[in-house]
């Protein structure tokens, strides 16, 4: 990141928190895919925001990150044409599916170096055995763009997450059903690509906020619930809970006093309730630095969190995450280094709830990043 111009940073804080894109930013420069992500952009999103999307594929190449853009089907050449007519691109042409991975990377690093975005061209093959074709070797990121932009359910609410192998709190719009399908199939074919569905408009907001600005379809987390941690290994979860929150535990026995635990089945997150005569206090919620952005911390929420009655938890007062706890609370009260949240808390039991949290000591040996 030292090595960001102001210009590249400045643009970057146009799109969103620091912090936030710097996460990302780190995330996908350590990938090891041939490409960084593929880029599918439907007909009208290349005939109506093609200007746009060269602009953001050619700043994605000046932050080292490596897009590749696939044109499949009847209007693959068409597109292809109304694309250059933006910027400078180049058709892989003399590149062969099967060729080796050295091979796909010199030719990809060639069009980088020339300024160019490459361009993967099959018009007598459909997207989706094309994509199917292309992951997971050259790319382990999709980001399908159209100008319908991101999935809506059938009361046109914006759908932030979609899932393919559990249940869906919404009902989809019907428009939506052949990108889902694509995308299943896709899953199906390798349940760890990220599939992403966006406008071109958002593509990068998409790609560096917490929240985003598009869909992420995935298969689903398994997230089990346990009652006592006899059945847990307690170092796995410790590490994950030092890697969520960047320090360590002052000791592991502090997790005992936990009466459920909602712990998806790779330790990549969990979420760790105790009892309180007013409520349950949510006294851990840890993602795993690989799990973010994949929606999994939703996905707890909504198994662990959401069916609360009653929950409040205290997280830093300049904890980044703080938005988003807000948009699922309803209240919250910050004092000192504190913000404490609630949600299902009966008005007269406020005093108390805060009170517990500013006094209740820390959990870390040192102050932690998130809400401890």
């Amino acid at each position: 990141m030292s090595t960001l111009s102001k210009t590249l940073r400045l643009f970057l804080d146009s799109i969103g928190r620091r912090e936030e894109y710097e996460f990302y930013l780190r995330k996908f420069q350590a990938e090891r895919s041939v490409c960084f992500a593929l880029v599918a952009p439907d007909t009208p999103a290349v005939e109506q925001s093609g200007d746009l999307m060269t602009f953001d594929l050619q700043f994605l190449i000046r932050l080292d990150l490596t897009p590749l853009v696939v044109l499949a089907g009847e209007d693959a050449v068409q597109n292809a044409a109304s694309l250059s007519a933006y910027g400078d691109y180049s058709l892989l042409k003399d590149l062969d599916l099967n060729a080796s991975d050295t091979a796909w990377r010199e030719a990809l690093q060639a069009c980088y170096a020339r300024e160019q975005i490459p361009i993967w061209l099959t018009p007598g093959v459909p997207l989706g055995r094309t994509v199917q074709e292309l992951c997971p070797r050259i790319a382990r990121r999709i980001h399908l763009l159209r100008v319908r932009g991101m999935l809506h359910g059938a009361d046109n609410e914006k759908i932030f997450y979609h899932y393919t192998r559990r249940g869906n709190p919404h009902v989809l719009d019907p428009q939506d059903s052949e990108v889902i399908r694509l995308a299943e199939a896709w899953l199906a074919h390798d349940p760890q690509l990220h599939i992403s569905i966006a406008s071109p408009l958002h593509l990068l907001q998409e790609m560096f906020t917490v929240r985003g600005m598009g869909s992420i379809v995935r298969p689903g987390s398994v997230i089990e619930h346990h009652r006592a941690l006899d059945a847990v290994d307690l170092n796995q979860l410790s590490k994950l809970i030092t890697e969520a929150f960047g320090k360590p535990l002052r000791s592991a026995d502090s997790l005992m006093a936990a009466c459920d635990l909602h712990l998806e089945t790779r330790y990549r997150g969990a979420v760790l309730l105790e009892p309180h005569p007013a409520g349950k206090y949510l006294s851990k919620f840890a993602v795993g630095t690989e799990a973010r952005g994949e929606g999994l911390a939703q996905e707890l929420w909504d198994q662990a969190c959401e069916p609360q009655p009653a929950l409040f938890w205290r997280s830093r007062a300049d904890n980044p995450v703080n938005q988003w706890y807000e948009r699922h609370a309803s209240g919250h009260h910050t004092e000192g280094r504190w913000t404490v949240f609630w949600k299902g808390v009966r008005p007269v039991q406020l005093p108390e709830i805060i009170a517990y949290c500013l006094d209740r000591p820390p959990d870390f040996t040192e102050s932690a990043h998130s809400n401890g």
